[in-house]
């Protein structure tokens, strides 16, 4: 088993050819590692960046994995991220020997020379379950770096509110109560994209209500950032209604709150949440979720991922039943002591 590393224009061509079967073949791949997905972001890159895919390569010249990483040349240090880089919510490498300890060492130790060569490695939420992650987590024992994982949350469906812990359907049932009583006095609606033009049209929206300032609050977690609208436009007309969606939940037609959702198999993935901070009170976020959840059970969809979890995200997303797993980051030095 040798290492490639295809760059720039081979790697978006390796993209567009091998990493659709890789992907394919991949049992244990998200949405993240989907051709579709990382298509779509690499075509965002700027003019300081390129993407490259570390593939590992079996004697007959076949790729056996494959990790699609950027390399940006934009500092005095070069950068090498997830092209995604902050979206990417799990970076791992896609074929049909990904979880091969021998072959997940690979890209481990490109990672590890690269660090050493002069490159900041800033790599996060790579699942500690995998290989990649195990070889990872071995790195930073071996040079004495602290571990910080990342807790991540995956809701089966259907999920089954009877058997939550008290406390929990009591605030369910508080909640049903509050816009129940809403629902007498205003119209509340609730849509999910079916379209690419609604796609569009509701990521301007979500990406309006992500810019309203919180007054008192950091923004959610997963916000998008001041700037990135038209990176997103790009990225969602790649992947079209059949990868991704946006569902929202308006109040006199005003929409209050916005999730934005990758779709992949009979999995959904939750990225990013926005709330009107006006109608934080009512709590609109869960008022979403149990419509969203409901509408993904009836079209069949059997999981819910809610990505990675922290602060106040830990008691919303524990209201909803889910399995937990955990992400552990490549950072380079500097980026490790910073943490």
């Amino acid at each position: 088993m040798s290492v490639r590393v295809y760059a720039g224009p081979d790697a978006m061509r390796v993209l567009a050819s091998q990493r659709r079967e890789l992907y394919a073949e991949d049992k244990s791949a998200t949405h993240y590692q989907s051709p579709a997905w990382l298509t779509g972001w690499a075509r965002q890159l700027p003019r300081t960046a390129a993407p490259f895919v570390l593939a590992a390569m079996s004697a007959t010249g076949r790729i056996l994995a494959a990790l699609t990483l950027a390399r940006h040349d934009d500092a005095d240090r070069p950068r090498i991220l997830p092209p995604s880089a902050p979206h990417a919510e799990c970076v791992r490498p896609v074929g049909p020997h990904a979880d091969d300890p021998a072959i997940a060492q690979a890209p481990a130790f490109q990672l590890l020379l690269a660090d050493g060569l002069g490159a900041d490695v800033v790599i996060t939420d790579v699942p500690t379950t995998g290989t990649l992650g195990s070889c990872l987590t071995l790195l930073c024992e071996d040079t004495g770096c602290d571990r910080a994982t990342t807790a991540c949350a995956v809701t089966p469906m259907p999920l089954r509110y009877g058997s939550l812990p008290p406390s929990a359907q009591r605030a369910h049932a508080n909640r049903i109560r509050t816009w129940s009583g809403l629902a007498h006095k205003r119209n509340i609606t609730y849509t999910r994209t079916r379209h690419t033009q609604e796609l569009l049209a509701a990521s301007d929206v979500l990406y309006q209500l992500h810019q309203r300032p919180w007054e008192g609050h950091d923004p959610l977690p997963g916000s998008l950032r001041d700037g990135e609208a038209g990176a997103w436009q790009g990225v969602l007309r790649h992947l079209g209604t059949a990868h991704a969606s946006i569902a929202s939940l308006a109040v006199n037609g005003t929409v209050i709150t916005a999730q934005l959702l990758l779709i992949g198999g009979a999995r959904c993935y939750s990225l990013s949440l926005a709330i009107n901070p006006v109608h934080h009170h009512r709590a609109p976020g869960h008022a979403l979720m149990r419509l969203l959840v409901d509408d993904l059970t009836d079209e069949g969809f059997h999981a819910l991922d809610l990505g990675r979890t922290s602060g106040p995200q830990l008691a919303f997303k524990r209201q909803y039943a889910p399995q937990w797993t955990s992400r552990v980051p490549a950072l380079s030095t500097s980026h490790r002591v910073a943490a």
